[in-house]
């Protein structure tokens, strides 16, 4: 029996006593036998199931299962996990998902483990409240400004190197803002498309700089961007990517007059092949949208 089983287990123990309840009155809500409740808080059990452990969490009302993760793979297991969800249809994602997510960063930010990385969970914490809706985008402003306080600024911008989390915020500021503190939404668009260490940041940067220029009823430039992104995600085999570009290049040739029915037919043609129906059912909305 590992220390980390038995420590799993403690805490098992510690949130059904919390509620108030007993390991008979476990068993009966969640279906779980009481002698199974009994070896996983005594931390007995090597790999429990995870019907099992879901089963628990909706008991608790607690992710029991990145608890598990926590305490059996530990807390950069959980941080990695958490980065690799904010993928570039996070806010496509479900409610249930997204608040699995602040479970998530609320269960290690106090990690001592994670001491190091105090500056990058704080910046996670307020990205994800972002994309919940739980703050707006003057909040996510003036969260940003105050976590990171001095560190960018006009004068250092060009040079200094950001994190993806950092570049990921920078380029939601900029869609919404004209500038951040003095560095010019444009200068921080170019700064995240021209980056080559995340695809994620460099896809979402030619697409939102792409929807600037629409917006700005420069199509030319929009098209030149979005054929920038094409390339670079059929390089990469990034399907996401190619969805949302040739969906920005049908827009802008949409609204240039000119010859559009190819990217819209890609485009159509990528949504057979999306498993994501929220993001699915919203671009098609789009197409009817502007066709109709």
């Amino acid at each position: 029996m590992t220390d980390e089983r038995k420590e799993f287990g403690k805490k098992l123990i510690e949130i059904r006593e919390r509620k108030g309840l007993r390991q008979a009155d476990v068993a009966e809500i969640t279906g779980i036998s009481q002698r199974t409740i009994g070896r996983l808080e005594r931390g007995e059990i090597f790999n429990p199931s995870v019907d099992s452990l879901i089963e628990l969490s909706k008991a608790y009302g607690v992710d029991i299962i990145s608890l598990n993760k926590k305490y059996v793979h530990g807390d950069y297991y959980i941080l990695e996990e958490i980065n690799r969800s904010l993928n570039l249809n996070i806010i496509f994602s479900s409610d249930e998902m997204i608040l699995n997510l602040l479970d998530k960063i609320n269960l290690i930010k106090e990690s001592r483990d994670l001491k190091s990385r105090k500056y990058e969970l704080k910046l996670l914490e307020i990205f994800i409240k972002y994309i919940s809706n739980e703050i707006n985008d003057r909040d996510l402003y003036d969260e940003f400004e105050y976590i990171s306080s001095d560190k960018i600024d006009w004068k250092n911008f060009p040079n200094i190197d950001l994190s993806p989390i950092e570049l990921r915020i920078l380029l939601n500021i900029a869609t919404t803002f004209e500038s951040y503190k003095n560095i010019d939404r444009l200068d921080i668009f170019n700064k995240c498309k021209n980056q080559e260490n995340d695809k994620i940041i460099k896809i979402a940067s030619c697409n939102n700089l792409s929807n600037f220029y629409i917006k700005n009823k420069d199509y030319s430039k929009a098209i030149k961007i979005t054929n920038e992104g094409i390339n670079y995600s059929r390089e990469k085999s990034f399907i996401y990517g190619l969805l949302y570009l040739n969906f920005s290049k049908f827009l802008a040739s949409y609204r240039l007059y000119d010859n559009y029915e190819q990217s819209l037919a890609v485009t159509k043609i990528l949504l057979e092949n999306i498993v994501n129906k929220n993001l699915v059912n919203k671009v098609n909305e789009k197409i009817k949208y502007i066709l109709d």
